[in-house]
Parts: structure tokens; sequence; C-alpha cells
């Protein structure tokens, strides 16, 4: 099976970074999203199975037993509920439903301090909450693909979990201001299938990258130069019918910068893990219609866990490594999943995505924060990228299941 990595993120270098709404990451097309007002085809999904599934990793999202005012979260996991931290709706989902495990682990070394605050765990993705650290002189950066690391491995075993390659793990976060020297951090370590065998114990090394304050200073100005550019040619050319690039003498800028990155020293830490934070709540969902993608039938199947939203694909035929069909599914059908609550809208609630393939099957493996807020349903719209018109849509009444 092939598989596709996640894309260096367009987020701000600096530590301190600027707000910005979560965008879907994954080494597929870019999928905008747009009001669509016409359906070509709408299938209104009827559920064969909808099957509800303890898995060995407790569920129902009472698995920490917090109390009833978990919705608020206490003064250690209060700063990563902040919209400058990409993912940071994640985290306050989890908090919301009692799926953080908190922490209080620290490590120090050379200047740098680095807590574990706490830990949370899904089916297809992990997440470490922590604080660093370092010098007042100093200010954490992160700057593609140069910038912060995590090795995570089973602390009895030795086996690892992920490694230290830029897209095995994403390590981001946020300074508070005038602060650059401390780092609340997200790392998310997403799982391309779930642990056979869960840890009671896992081992963390960290490496963080830091630039000087002053570097950091030309490194904000250089952003700010770089974003005035980008927003020049996008009001220049709005409909984006050429390609957008930097000017050599800003990427020299930015190169020169970059190689002044200076990483911390290995922070080594470990941790027991709550057995219950493995328990999980998740539902498979396999609807009896079939969506019709060039004259192919498609089957789907939708597998929900607390922070995952697992969309398969498949066919009789080998159709997913065939390179002409590929090319005519993702500009003729390209997929986005959209979740309604209540009597609102759909709204799309999904973060960074990995892709598979298969003969006979594609697998879309993406972060999402819906599942235990009992959705009223989900859309699945597959979307013409020319003309931003829907081809084909399936819709999953989560009510009648």
């Amino acid at each position: 099976m092939f598989r596709m990595k996640w894309n260096e993120l367009g987020i701000s270098h600096t530590a301190q970074m600027q707000p910005k709404q979560e965008q879907k990451q994954g080494s597929a097309p870019n999928k905008r999203r747009s009001s669509r007002n016409r359906l070509s085809t709408a299938i209104v999904a009827v559920m064969t199975t909808a099957a509800l599934v303890l898995s060995p990793f407790a569920v129902t999202g009472q698995a920490l037993a917090a109390s009833a005012t978990a919705a608020k979260p206490s003064a250690a996991l209060a700063p990563f509920v902040n919209p400058e931290i990409q993912g940071y709706r994640q985290v306050e989902y989890a908090i919301k439903h009692n799926l953080v495990q908190p922490l209080n682990t620290v490590v120090k070394k050379d200047g740098y301090q680095l807590t574990v605050n706490g830990f949370i765990a899904d089916k297809y993705e992990l997440i470490i909450l922590f604080t660093a650290q370092a010098d007042s002189k100093r200010a954490f950066v992160f700057m593609p693909s140069k910038g912060h690391s995590l090795q995570l491995s089973d602390a009895i075993t030795g086996k690892v979990i992920s490694g230290k390659k830029f897209n095995d793990a994403l390590v981001i976060g946020a300074s508070p201001a005038k602060k650059d020297h401390i780092l609340y951090g997200i790392a998310k370590i997403p799982l391309s299938s779930p642990l056979t065998t869960p840890p009671k114990k896992v081992a963390a090394q960290f490496q963080l990258g830091t630039l000087t304050a002053i570097e950091l200073n030309q490194l904000k100005a250089l952003d700010a130069e770089m974003l005035a550019a980008a927003e020049k040619a996008h009001a220049d050319d709005p409909d984006q019918t050429s390609s957008f690039s930097y000017s050599p003498e800003l990427l020299k800028k930015y190169d020169a910068l970059k190689s002044n990155v200076k990483y911390s020293p290995v922070l080594k830490v470990a941790f027991d893990i709550n057995p219950k934070v493995w328990k999980q709540e998740t539902r498979t969902l396999m609807p009896e219609e079939t969506i019709d993608v060039a004259g192919h039938k498609i089957k789907v199947k939708l597998e929900l866990t607390p922070f995952t939203t697992v969309t398969t694909l498949s066919s009789d035929e080998a159709l997913f490594k065939n390179r002409e069909f590929m090319e005519t599914f993702y500009m003729e059908y390209n997929p986005s999943l959209l979740v309604k609550n209540g009597t609102g809208d759909y709204k799309s609630q999904e973060g960074a995505s990995v892709y598979t393939y298969a003969d006979h099957e594609m697998k879309i493996v993406s972060e999402s924060y819906f599942f235990l807020n009992k959705p009223q349903s989900l859309r699945l719209d597959f979307t013409n990228m020319k003309d931003r018109k829907i081809t084909q849509q399936l819709i999953v009444d989560m009510s009648k299941q």
C-alpha cells in the first residue's frame, strides 16, 4: 500500500503564530470550500450497518472521569486552547469530553526546561501537550522543514512509535506576548494503523528550534514582507491563473535565517499512560448506495472515532492506482466531509489528512472533532474542482442510527 505524507504546513514561521483558520493538510490536491448551489446527483444513504464498537484500546467521553466543569480547562491546559495554535479546537473538544490525561512531568537540560502537561489518544492519532522554556535571550521558532522534532517510543519495549522525520510528527505551538522564550506546544503523531498493543508507558525525545531574540525580530519583519508579497500577488491575480512564488531576494533572506536555527539538546521525558485513555467509542457506517465516478461504482465506508474520520472508497475494479482514473477523480470528484449539528448548517471540521492507496481502495484518514458531539448528519461531497459544482453527494442521517 502506498502512503502519501503530510505536506509542509503553510503556517507562520515564528513561534508567535498568527491566528488563522485550520486547514486540511495532505498530499492530495488543495480543497477550497465554496458555496455550491446546484446538485447533479443527491444520494440520501440508507444505512445497512451502523455498528457501535468498543475498541480494545473507554468509551463515551468519560474515560478520565473529570468533574462536571470539565468543559472549562484547568489552568495547566488553558494555554493550549489558543486560536494561535493550529489544532487548538481538538484540544478544546478533548477537554470538553474529558479525554485529556493531565500530567506534570518535567525535564531540564542545558538551560532548557520541558513539561509534559497532558496526553490524548485516538486509534489513529496521539497528541502530547507540553510547555517549553529556554534562556530569555533565545526564542522558539518553527521554520519548515527545519523546526521542532519528536521521537516517541514504548518506554518498556523500546519499540519506536514515531520517528524524527518531519512528517512523522507535527510539533507546533505559540508563545505568550513578549515571552518568545516560552512555548506552549502541541505534538501530533498520526498513526497509519491502530497500535496493536497500546503502551503502558511512553518515552518522548524532543528537540526544539530557536533563534536569538534579534534574529526573531528579523524573521517577523521578513514574515510581514512575504505576507505583503503574497497579498499583492493575490490582488493582481484573484483567480490564481498563474502560480505564485516569492522573489529570490526574499527566499535568500529566509534561507539565511533558517540556517541560524539552533536546536535544543535532546529533552528526554517518560510518563505512564492511564489505561482508560486507550478505550474509545467508535462507529462504522456503511451506506447501501454506491456513488458513480466516471461510470464506475464506488462503495463508501465511514469509521468514526473521537478524533478521526476514516473514509474508505472501494471498488471491485483495480482503479485507485490507475493514473488516468485518479486524475479524473481529483479534478471532477474531489471528496470533502461536512458535519451538521442540531439545526445548524453543514460545516467542515477536518484537520490534517493522510491518503493511502491500494488497487481496489482509497483510504482518507482525517483529523476531526465532532463524533462525541452527537452530530445530526454527515455529508460527503464530491466536487468538480474546475467549476466548483458538486457532482455527487451522500448524506448520512445520524439521528436515525
